[in-house]
């Protein structure tokens, strides 16, 4: 909040304060562009990127209760973007063809469980040891995960690998993440 108070006065744009008016934004990039095909999964890489939190891998996962599913959304891996231009919301129409051969998006995206892991109507996990398990099978080291509410009863899960991000920057993220909830 300091940072967001600091820019609002006039300050100038130091790193963390450059993520936080990056997010700012994010909300009108994701509106400006509802028709990009993989907008969740440019999302994702956008806001993993080491600009912004820096991560290794990171995986978004939606949780349907109701129907007792959970269902792969995008899957970012640090080592694909050399597949991608620098900045993916320079041509975000081209995103998803410049990440066709993105190995780990793909096992992501294609991922789906007959079991759901939240409580209906609570948005809590059942067991926080499944998800942490969850990420190590789909290939994510010393996973941690954030969880939120979304429309229609639905959860929105961040699986990440931990040990990367400070705990300025993880707070942040956690607040970030339900961006995605948007797409």
């Amino acid at each position: 909040m300091d940072e967001i108070k600091r820019v609002a006065s006039g300050g100038e744009w130091g790193e963390g304060e450059c993520v936080v008016r990056d997010l700012l934004h994010l909300p009108h990039k994701i509106q400006q562009h509802h028709d990009v095909a993989e907008l969740a999964h440019l999302v994702l890489h956008d806001l993993s990127h080491d600009g912004h939190f820096g991560l290794n891998r990171a995986i978004y996962l939606i949780d349907n209760p109701e129907f007792n599913c959970l269902k792969g959304v995008a899957g970012f891996n640090k080592d694909e973007c050399r597949l991608h231009q620098k900045n993916v919301w320079e041509k975000p129409h081209v995103f998803a063809d410049d990440m066709n051969n993105a190995q780990f998006h793909k096992t992501i995206k294609g991922f789906a469980q007959d079991a759901s892991v939240c409580c209906r109507d609570v948005g809590a996990v059942r067991n926080p040891d499944d998800l942490v398990e969850l990420g190590g099978r789909l290939g994510l080291k010393n996973p941690s995960f954030f969880v939120w509410n979304m429309r229609h009863g639905n959860h929105g899960i961040l699986l990440f690998e931990d040990g990367q991000t400070c705990a300025r920057r993880r707070d942040l993220l956690q607040h970030a993440a339900s961006l995605l909830s948007l797409c």
